[in-house]
């Protein structure tokens, strides 16, 4: 057996990048971050909870899917059986992707201006899921009534704590491989017009899918993220 047997649930994000503080400037002025600093890094908040961690890094900027769980060196070892390469507190999947494990940490609070979901983009959708189920205990579900298996639900205990997507061409070619981070917003249109003023690129313009309506961003620094708004909340 190769399997984790506790579930790792993401539970936030970090974004490692070359200049923090041209970071901090961008996502203030598009999510509304303030920050708070520590011994440990700076504290991104918003509406008063805490929202991300940025931290100084060398190497093109990213977005890290961080995992709250019990164990995290069981983990990892299970995601070595598994295939996939450490570096310090870093996993990197066999596939693309790169996620960071917490012992017992407090998940962010969904919200405006904070992370609401995270899914994993892939091209090979079985490899994902057997990686995923394998190394973090996530078992991979398609959604009632959905068309066809494009779309998977990650479920942890048997509640679903992620996504996974089949990218679809042209996507493919627009999106990286990897965990995605959602981030709740109000007006997706408006935040994708500023983020492209603040010096960002858009790489999916906004649209309107079965979750709400979304649009894929990638900062001055080139990490990606998408941002959305639930289609449970009102226009």
């Amino acid at each position: 057996m190769t399997t984790s047997s506790v579930p790792a649930v993401p539970g936030g994000v970090a974004l490692v990048t070359a200049d923090v503080d041209a970071a901090r400037t961008f996502y203030a002025a598009l999510l509304g971050w303030t920050y708070a600093e520590s011994a440990s890094g700076t504290t991104a908040v918003a509406g008063g909870e805490p929202a991300a961690e940025l931290h100084s890094g060398a190497g093109p900027a990213r977005w890290w899917t961080v995992f709250t769980v019990d164990d995290p060196e069981a983990v990892r070892a299970a995601a070595v059986r598994a295939g996939a390469r450490l570096d310090g507190d870093d996993v990197h999947d066999p596939l693309g992707g790169h996620f960071r494990l917490r012992a017992a940490a407090t998940a962010v609070v969904p919200g405006p201006g904070r992370p609401c979901w995270y899914e994993y983009m892939t091209t090979v959708p079985g490899d994902v899921e057997r990686f995923y189920t394998d190394a973090l205990a996530l078992e991979a579900s398609v959604p009632p009534g959905a068309p066809d298996d494009s779309y998977a639900l990650l479920t942890a205990g048997g509640r679903p704590v992620a996504g996974r997507l089949a990218l679809p061409a042209p996507l493919d070619t627009l999106l990286p491989a990897g965990w995605m981070v959602y981030f709740a917003v109000t007006d997706p249109d408006g935040v994708a017009e500023q983020a492209q003023q603040l010096g960002g690129r858009l790489l999916v313009p906004p649209r309107d899918v079965l979750t709400g309506r979304v649009a894929a961003i990638a900062d001055p620094a080139g990490a990606v993220f998408t941002v959305i708004r639930p289609a449970s909340t009102p226009a």
